[in-house]
């Protein structure tokens, strides 16, 4: 990540912490093409595909492996139906055993919260994959929560959900959908 990408997320996220200053005008979901712009522009070895193309691409071509590079505890509150965790602090080498065989001919697309993390696992990643036999190395651009805002379909262990982790507070923020925003997953009936 460039020292300038890194200077806007702080800047960034320190606007989004100061509510009575610049945190009610920062808060704004559209503010997610922006770290995406600068994602791509900091990771330009890796694709970056947008919600709705990776929606177009997982329809047609059963050669992808999803990877959802966020915490457990994320996760459980919901993902996209068919990715695999793996620990944002993985190693290249973590990534290439867990995806293993599988990737031979396939491409790999990874998310989190908004792009941070699973951008820097693709980067780092990128080489290894592509040893064992990967065709393409992807990241979601703006991640769970361009897709969540979207209103494209998300599943937790129990089956098809419409709430999202927020990360923290300040960067949930970003969800267009305040009210499906949780720290857990949801309790059903029967559970």
């Amino acid at each position: 990540m460039t020292g300038i990408m890194m200077f806007r997320l702080i800047l960034f996220y320190a606007a989004l912490s100061i509510p009575g200053l610049l945190g009610k005008a920062m808060a704004d979901p559209g503010k997610l093409d922006l770290i995406a712009s600068d994602l791509e522009a900091s990771f330009p070895d890796i694709g970056h595909l947008s919600a709705a193309h990776f929606a177009d691409m997982a329809e047609q071509d059963d050669g992808i492996i999803l990877v959802d590079v966020r915490r457990e505890a994320e996760y459980a509150v919901s993902h996209i139906k068919g990715a695999m965790r793996i620990s944002p602090r993985a190693s290249a080498m973590q990534v290439a055993e867990a995806i293993g065989p599988n990737a031979a001919n396939k491409s790999v697309i990874f998310y989190c919260s908004v792009g941070v993390r699973s951008s820097k696992l693709a980067d780092k990643s990128k080489d290894a994959l592509q040893a064992i036999g990967a065709r393409e190395i992807y990241n979601l651009s703006g991640g769970i929560f361009a897709w969540h805002n979207e209103s494209r379909p998300l599943v937790d262990e129990s089956g098809a959900t419409d709430l999202v982790h927020p990360y923290d507070r300040n960067w949930g923020k970003l969800l267009a959908r305040q009210g499906s925003v949780a720290m857990r997953p949801e309790r059903r009936h029967g559970q």
